[in-house]
């Protein structure tokens, strides 16, 4: 009620084309009503053409605030330009009001169509509380019976000495529909703007998803190939220091492959966000063979010192998304066991069941050993967590925590040992 809500162009034709009907319903009529009763219609058909033409030319009167502009900012300049519109908008429906209700039984039904329009435009915005376009069409009523007691009274011209009775019924029916039609435009407008809304909402989850996706994937890559290039180059300079340069440089060789790799890798992250249906760890890319599996999950074992890798059952083609999920699973246990328990034998576990596939990396828990705290510096939580996230989506689990080691193993097996634990429907 307080604004003008836009118009298109088509629309605004349409509201013109009623407004000259209306009018020459008026012309027709004038030699039988009042003059008061013809400039009072003029007067609410005024209001109606000039409404749209400020509806279809400006667009609507309120601004606008974009995105991120401050909301205090926003609510001070919709303040100061919104005073005068409110107003204009208030007086043209005002007028639509008066004039419709009041002319719509002398006219014998012509004006009942501005207290139509008024009644529309009022109960079809989402914005307009209920008890205003209650309030309104209560107001038009009483206009109405109010109309029609003048023209029973012969104070609105010839034609109304008599009411007629199923005339005004009519048009008392025709505000009642136009009530009922105006709250079921709101509710289409309240369900387009909730769909709005879910579809930004939705757009904000799947970025927020897609930077989670690339921090995960960059987690991984990074702390794995650069903790095993801190590895490599702390080796390099311990020879160095021995004087052994000819296995310094194969160590520095070996941290130059880790670092290609880890920066291939990193590009294929980025690649896999851009391009998910062309990716390796797409739902739509083909199943990775089990012999790919084991000798990727075998390379990244390999490039450790103290690391082996036990394959148990039948092995099978899986999923890309769920290959992708364990090896990034074993690239986080080995960088785990490099920065907590540096120089431990890891155990890298590939049990293939009928139903599942199950991985687990463990490391015995250091007692006197100190980790590597330049490592251990270099890390956010974020790799367990990544962890889980990727067996979630797919279905299934992913443990990490101490267990007690088996009591038939060599005695320096049989402390704890720190487990992480995946497995997914395969």
């Amino acid at each position: 009620m307080t604004r003008i809500n836009p118009l298109t162009w088509w629309s605004a034709g349409i509201n013109l084309a009623g407004a000259l009907a209306v009018g020459y319903g008026l012309w027709r009529a004038a030699p039988l009503v009042s003059p008061w009763v013809t400039a009072l219609a003029l007067i609410g058909l005024a209001a109606w053409v000039v409404r749209t033409l400020v509806a279809a030319t400006r667009g609507g009167t309120d601004p606008v605030p974009t995105v991120g502009t401050p909301a205090p900012v926003a609510q001070a300049g919709e303040s100061r330009a919104s005073v005068p519109a409110s107003l204009l908008a208030i007086g043209l429906l005002a007028a639509m009001t008066i004039a419709g209700s009041l002319t719509a039984v002398p006219t014998r039904g012509v004006g009942v169509a501005l207290l139509v329009v008024a009644v529309m435009i009022v109960t079809s915005d989402p914005e307009t509380p209920l008890p205003v376009f209650g309030g309104i069409a209560v107001a038009g009523a009483l206009g109405i019976a109010l109309g029609a007691v003048l023209a029973q009274a012969g104070a609105t011209g010839k034609a109304g000495t008599e009411v007629d009775v199923l005339g005004f019924a009519g048009i008392v029916a025709a505000l009642v529909l136009c009530v009922i039609a105006g709250l079921g435009r709101r509710a289409q407008r309240v369900l387009l703007v909730e769909r709005e809304r879910a579809g930004a909402e939705a757009l904000r989850a799947q970025a927020t998803a897609a930077r989670v996706a690339l921090a995960r994937d960059l987690h991984d890559v990074l702390a794995h190939s650069l903790g095993g290039l801190v590895v490599q180059l702390d080796a390099a300079e311990a020879l160095l220091d021995a004087g052994d340069a000819g296995r310094a440089a194969e160590r520095v060789t070996a941290a130059r492959r880790l670092a290609v790799e880890g920066l291939e890798e990193a590009r294929d992250a980025v690649r896999a966000l851009r391009e998910p249906t062309e990716q390796p760890g797409s739902d739509a890319a083909e199943p990775v063979p089990p012999i790919e599996l084991e000798s990727r999950i075998r390379a990244l074992v390999t490039g450790e010192k103290n690391a082996r890798l036990d394959v148990v059952g039948v092995p099978r083609s899986v999923p890309a998304a769920l290959a992708e999920a364990l090896i990034r699973a074993v690239q986080e246990g080995l960088s785990n066991a490099r920065k907590h328990a540096p120089g431990a034998e890891v155990r890298v576990g590939l049990v293939w069941h009928p139903d599942r596939v199950e991985c687990t990396i463990d490391n015995p828990v250091p007692v006197a050993a100190v980790p590597d705290a330049s490592l251990v510096a270099t890390g956010g939580g974020y790799g367990l967590r990544g962890v889980r996230e990727r067996f979630a989506a797919l279905g299934g689990t992913a443990r990490a925590g101490l267990e007690p080691g088996p009591s038939h193993a060599p005695r320096a097996e049989q402390g704890d040992r720190f487990v992480l634990r995946v497995e997914a429907p395969a």
